[in-house]
């Protein structure tokens, strides 16, 4: 359970990681500089230990078997959100495909709709999902952003 928002300058997300009853605070949100030397923002939900995987490839890593760390059903989730130099938004799917999607701002997560309706209101990418916190499940243990210098 994940809350992400971008407000076209700093992208946001919880810091919770759940495992059954129990809570753990880790970071979901990285800024990343890529083997050719593009920078890019990256938020990522769902599995910690393919997110990690997934977040070295990006830094000039070895590519990672998506059926390495997921189950096959999970290969059409999305996994991370990536936000370019150009500020473009990015999907990535755990299959490591990217889709490009046509918002300025954005939101994803089991948190998105809070986030989303936050966004839509005027509020920043961390008071969004400060709002998800408050009013859901689906965030929890305070906000890590990035953003472009």
């Amino acid at each position: 359970m994940t809350t992400i928002a971008w407000d076209g300058k700093t992208l946001a997300a919880d810091r919770c990681s759940w495992s059954g009853g129990a809570r753990r605070r880790v970071r979901k949100v990285f800024k990343v500089r890529a083997a050719d030397g593009r920078m890019f923002l990256v938020a990522f939900a769902g599995s910690g230990t393919f997110a990690l995987a997934v977040l070295a490839w990006m830094r000039g890593g070895t590519r990672p078997d998506p059926l390495a760390f997921l189950k096959p059903d999970e290969l059409g989730n999305q996994c991370a959100l990536v936000i370019d130099e150009q500020r473009r938004v990015w999907q990535l799917g755990s299959d490591l495909f990217y889709s490009q999607m046509r918002e300025r701002v954005y939101a994803f997560g089991g948190g998105q709709d809070f986030a989303w309706g936050a966004l839509e209101g005027g509020a920043d990418a961390r008071r969004a999902v400060e709002i998800a916190m408050k009013r859901s499940d689906y965030a929890g243990l305070g906000v890590d952003t990035v953003r472009f210098k």
